[in-house]
């Protein structure tokens, strides 16, 4: 059975405070982002927000990325690498970071559209976040892995969505990638329950044509073969007696209400 680590007051305080950070890195980018703009200039902000709250990026030299970010655009699935890329009206852009304060990792994405709605994207990212919403709000202390994927999973596929389930949320800690995989459908460690004081990385991630994807050159970059667009949110949520507490609320940085 798998063994879902805890973590210790102070831990549990470090994370508090580092996911209020990594919020403030995320808001920052966001508001950043407009027609014109390059990925690389929105990673190099989110790499000079971290340093100047005092933390460090948990993705950069992660199994060799080479970035502070992961910024996919539209077809872009996940662990898509910051480029000169320049964002055009209605991108879709999905944003995941994360950050180490006092050596404990949280992590948070989310999903912005560029400008005008051109595309019809809205619909899209309201359904993931909904489905992001949904399954954190299945989370306490003795909660079993599969309920919160149930949530998602029925949450998505009531907006026809196609869930991308080869991405999976997980546990994070002093890892960036602890125990256990939360998938966004019922399966790999379903029957593991979450003890009080274990950490979560809730990510829905789905899209609008098929789930077949194929990954770019630069070995990272998971695309859909299809063409067509993804979104993507994500919570660090703590597990409590009483339910979850989101360590990364994205209320302030979304830009619709659900």
């Amino acid at each position: 059975m798998t063994k879902v680590p805890t973590k210790s007051a102070a831990q549990i305080t470090a994370m508090r405070e580092g996911g209020a950070k990594l919020v403030e890195v995320l808001k920052s980018v966001v508001e950043l982002v407009r027609v014109g703009v390059s990925l690389t200039e929105l990673d190099q902000l989110a790499f000079s927000r971290i340093k100047e709250l005092g933390a460090q990026p948990s993705f950069l030299g992660y199994q060799d990325y080479p970035a502070t970010l992961c910024t996919s655009v539209n077809n872009g699935i996940v662990h898509c690498i910051p480029n000169s890329y320049q964002l055009q009206e209605g991108d879709l852009l999905s944003i995941d970071c994360g950050l180490i304060w006092k050596g404990m990792h949280t992590d948070s994405a989310v999903s912005v559209i560029v400008g005008r709605d051109i595309h019809g994207y809205q619909p899209l990212l309201t359904a993931v976040y909904r489905a992001l919403l949904a399954g954190t709000a299945e989370v306490a202390a003795g909660v079993t892995v599969g309920r919160i994927s149930r949530a998602i999973e029925e949450s998505l596929s009531l907006g026809n969505l196609t869930i991308m389930r080869q991405f999976v949320g997980h546990g994070v800690g002093e890892k960036l990638h602890e125990a256990p995989i939360i998938p966004n459908v019922v399966g790999h460690d379903k029957d593991v329950w979450l003890p009080s004081g274990s950490v979560v990385a809730i990510e829905p991630i789905a899209g609008t044509g098929g789930e077949a994807h194929g990954t770019d050159p630069d070995g990272w970059c998971a695309r859909t073969l299809d063409g067509a667009p993804v979104a993507h949110f994500e919570h660090t949520v703590l597990v409590t007696e009483v339910g979850g507490e989101v360590l990364t609320p994205l209320d302030s940085i979304i830009q619709f209400r659900p």
